[in-house]
């Protein structure tokens, strides 16, 4: 789904002019890990936009005007499918051209055990019979999954 949205494309464009050497040294990576959980092995797949094999660093730029903690749990999310695969992933780094900032990334164990306990609470849902109660519409709308959650909305 993420393939086709317009707001991913849009991201993506701006992480490749706004660090246009970026791509000329770094690669885009799509890594998967197979966790356990209680509920047995999940698979977890991301696509990292650039990742600096030789450095161990991942880089995500993002075209918000604000800082959010979900932007350093993707960010943490991609350090751990990486560790899991023994790829070496020092930190991450998250630019945010329209501030001119960024922000370094670190994955500490208490981090890694957060992240299992989120994949674990991932996989509760999934195996619901009936989806969980939608969000508020304003914390959704410029979400990649906007038009999937909200199709039956009339």
């Amino acid at each position: 789904m993420e393939h086709t949205s317009d707001i991913v494309a849009e991201g993506k464009l701006i992480g490749e002019t706004s660090y246009p050497q970026r791509a000329d040294k770094n690669q885009e990576l799509e890594v998967s890990a197979e966790v356990f959980t209680d509920k047995g092995f999940v698979t977890c797949t991301a696509k990292i936009d650039f990742f600096d094999a030789i450095r161990g660093v991942v880089y995500e730029t993002k075209k918000s005007a604000a800082k959010e903690l979900a932007h350093v749990a993707q960010v943490q999310f991609y350090l751990y499918l990486l560790r899991k695969n023994n790829i070496t992933a020092n930190y991450g780094q998250i630019e945010y051209p329209k501030l001119r900032q960024t922000e370094r990334v670190e994955l500490s164990e208490e981090g890694e055990a957060k992240i299992e306990k989120s994949i674990l609470q991932t996989t509760e849902i999934i195996s619901l019979e009936s989806c969980p109660p939608t969000l508020p519409k304003s914390k959704c709308s410029k979400c990649s999954y906007f038009d999937f959650c909200w199709s039956t909305e009339e």
